[in-house]
């Protein structure tokens, strides 16, 4: 009876131990698809997938001559590669600071017709911003550099 008591123990054990990580591993999924498709709706995504041929650019001038044929099925397969690896790094990213309830609202913002003009509009944006800091900062480092030679203690 004993043996029996303790093995219904062990047994009820394990499956409350399951149990939380089956429903995490589902939380988890779920994260990840509403993330992935408010990647996609903000156009980050299509940002991201730019890196790639970038990468194998990179790649190119530093390795063998091989065809064009070759370098386009390497990319081909590492695209959905890449894909899954950045959304994937990027779910505890974001669980640190969305709920997947504003993570969907999010999501419902970029495929409203303002949303989508900001998704269209986001690289370029970004482009020009980092452009005006680049600028911004010589120009600071400038005056930085003045002041500092006419430091006088």
């Amino acid at each position: 009876m004993k043996k029996l008591f303790i093995g219904a123990l062990v047994l009820a054990t394990a499956l409350f131990i399951h149990i939380p990580n089956a429903a995490a591993q589902e939380a988890n999924s779920e994260y990840k698809q509403a993330l992935q498709e408010f990647m996609s709706a903000s156009g980050s995504l299509e940002s991201m997938n730019q890196l790639l041929p970038q990468l194998i650019n990179m790649v190119k001038t530093t390795g063998p001559s091989l065809p064009d044929s070759y370098w386009k099925s390497v990319e081909d397969k590492m695209r959905g590669k890449f894909k899954n690896k950045i959304i994937e790094g990027y779910v505890p990213i974001y669980q640190k600071y969305l709920t997947l309830d504003e993570l969907k609202q999010i999501t419902a913002f970029y495929q409203t017709p303002i949303g989508k003009k900001l998704a269209k509009s986001s690289p370029a944006i970004m482009i020009e911003g980092a452009q005006l800091g680049q600028k911004l900062g010589m120009e600071m480092f400038k005056e930085i550099e003045e002041e500092a030679k006419n430091y006088k203690p």
